[in-house]
């Protein structure tokens, strides 16, 4: 009866130190294939890497993912997925936003691997301290654009009263002169009242004159008619 307890003790001790390398003492390591020069947000970066227990020998684990927390407290993870050779993962990165990230690798039942922190660029070649500085430059010169265009309009408006006034300036001063070379106008004779008469008289003289001279020649062919 004692040697079957041993023996079951023995067994239990082997399964859990088979089941749970942690408590066995376990240690993992992993390194990257390579890391690309910079981030940037928006773009697409798989990651390769291999896991290795207590830093020798690669070891194939049954979870593992790169998890990245932003300053903001935003956690990205990415699982990684087996890749070719024992131990050997690869992962699909993708940052939504530039900063700066702490990130980590899970290693199933190893401790995690802290990685040091990495700076995501806002855009290709400009960092997010960068980024940040066009958009206030920008967003300052957005809030001038009102006063700029009230300037402008108000100088558009005073060229154009000045252009009118010019412009009637421009007219008075040929009107004055069209007024100036015009010839002085003959004066009215129909303000003379014996002018004005002096035709009606003369024509009705000729009028009586010429009824005399009818009235005379008929009286004369009377007289002789009657002779």
């Amino acid at each position: 009866m004692r040697t079957l307890t041993i023996i079951v003790a023995v067994l239990a001790l082997s399964l859990g130190m088979f089941a749970s390398p942690v408590l066995a003492g376990g240690w993992a390591v992993t390194t990257f294939d390579n890391l690309p020069d910079q981030f940037v947000f928006g773009h697409e970066y798989s990651l390769g890497y291999t896991i290795r227990q207590h830093g020798v020998t690669p070891i194939n684990v049954d979870k593992t993912e790169i998890l990245a927390v932003a300053t903001t407290g935003r956690t990205l993870s990415f699982p990684g997925k087996s890749d070719g050779a024992v131990g050997h993962y690869v992962a699909t990165v993708y940052f939504p936003a530039g900063g700066t990230y702490s990130w980590q690798v899970t290693q199933g039942p190893f401790a995690p691997q802290d990685l040091a922190t990495i700076t995501v660029l806002g855009t290709a070649g400009t960092s997010t301290t960068d980024k940040d500085k066009v958009a206030a430059d920008k967003a300052a010169t957005d809030k001038g654009l009102p006063a700029d265009k009230a300037a402008a309009a108000d100088k558009a408006a005073a060229a154009d009263k000045a252009a009118a006034a010019d412009k009637a300036a421009a007219a008075e001063k040929a009107a004055v002169a069209g007024k100036a070379n015009t010839p002085a106008s003959a004066p009215n004779q129909s303000s003379d009242p014996l002018r004005t008469a002096l035709p009606f008289a003369a024509a009705a003289a000729a009028a009586l004159f010429l009824w005399r001279l009818v009235t005379m020649f008929r009286a004369a062919r009377r007289t002789r008619a009657t002779a």
